[in-house]
């Protein structure tokens, strides 16, 4: 079945920045969602079990999603978010919904486009995954050819509802001089299972994260994070992950790289309810002595029957290594590369090729300088 809804049809331009991040032909897609600076540029639906909207409109039909809006972001967390909460501004983003029962054949995509310079962008997206559905997901951010500055901030609250799973991958691919502020919540309900690849790994001024996710009984949340922080890139990132209900199971692993940036990760796994398990992995590579990795790691236990661990470390490359590979043959540019792309472990991670090489070359763009 073939659902068209469509603001905008997107350019061939608009096409090719976000291949980059992900995007392919829409017919190989459940549905496809793209807000382009300040409105929602574009949406098409092939599969009658996706519902998307703009978040305004899907406010007004639905008095539910109405309950869901700032349902998981506290509006007193930040002065920006209370901000926002209390703006009589019509809200920008795009509500997705998987209905109960489905089983998608194929993903969802969802982008965001900086297409002017010096604009702020400010979303509020709202996805929920009902009861039995499974669907994965894939999300990239990117700008446009010639767009070097700009803000962004988003706010998402995804809800995977009783036995719901959902995979999702996030890519972004920013530049030197954008912010970025993110918010990103998500409630996983009983017997619900989330499994979530990021990927930050393009140059940007700052980008400030802020995660939490709700783990409810015997349900599952996985995620892996790979960040990379070339000169002038700093990232700070606070995560939460909170095993709400019993025999609920965390894993978040974390690769952070600097090559002259700065990284701040602070990441909580909270034990509440009885037999819970959770891990946490924070592992970072320093490239040169410029730049620097901050790691905190922490363990809260509330049920005396919530096990709870964690690793961290941070190195820089072994010389060792370096010295192995350029008796192979390779520069130390080239024996440099593959220790990052294999400590990143790119090869394992949940992406599609192409975006798996585009990963590899804005890696290697951003150490030169060129990006």
């Amino acid at each position: 079945m073939n659902i068209q809804i469509t603001q905008s049809p997107l350019s061939d331009a608009e096409k090719t920045t976000l291949s980059k991040v992900g995007y392919v032909a829409e017919s190989e897609r459940a549905a496809t969602v793209v807000i382009a600076d300040q409105e929602v540029r574009h949406i098409s639906i092939n599969d009658d079990q996706v519902e998307i909207l703009p978040i305004a409109e899907a406010l007004k039909k639905y008095v539910w999603v109405q309950e869901l809006y700032f349902g998981l972001i506290d509006v007193n967390e930040a002065e920006e978010v209370q901000h926002l909460a209390r703006s009589a501004d019509t809200p920008v983003g795009h509500f997705i919904r998987v209905k109960a029962g489905a089983k998608l054949e194929q993903p969802i995509q969802s982008f965001c486009l900086l297409e002017t310079p010096q604009v702020r962008q400010v979303l509020h997206n709202i996805t929920v995954i009902e009861e039995g559905a499974q669907a994965s997901v894939i999300s990239g951010s990117s700008v446009a050819d010639g767009v070097h500055t700009g803000q962004h901030t988003c706010l998402c609250e995804t809800y995977l509802r009783e036995r719901a799973r959902c995979e999702s991958l996030s890519i972004e691919q920013w530049a030197k001089d954008v912010d970025v502020m993110s918010y990103d919540r998500a409630d996983v309900a009983k017997s619900a299972h989330c499994s979530s690849n990021k990927v930050m790994v393009s140059p940007v001024r700052n980008h400030c994260s802020r995660t939490s996710t709700t783990v409810g009984e015997d349900a599952t949340a996985k995620d892996q994070s790979i960040v990379f922080a070339p000169q002038g890139t700093t990232r700070m990132m606070e995560g939460e992950i909170h095993l709400r209900g019993e025999r609920a199971h965390a894993e978040s692993l974390t690769r952070m790289v600097t090559a002259g940036g700065t990284i701040g990760n602070n990441a909580m796994l909270v034990g509440e309810a009885d037999d819970t398990e959770g891990f946490l992995g924070c592992d970072g590579l320093k490239l040169t002595s410029d730049g620097e990795i901050l790691s905190v790691p922490a363990l809260r236990a509330l049920s005396e029957k919530s096990q709870l661990s964690h690793e961290a470390s941070v190195g820089m490359v072994s010389e060792e290594k370096l010295a192995y590979l350029e008796s192979l043959g390779l520069t130390e540019d080239s024996a440099n590369e593959l220790i990052v792309q294999g400590f990143l472990n790119l090869k394992e991670q949940e992406m599609p090729a192409p975006v798996r090489e585009t990963v590899k070359d804005m890696i290697s763009a951003a150490k030169s300088g060129s990006m």
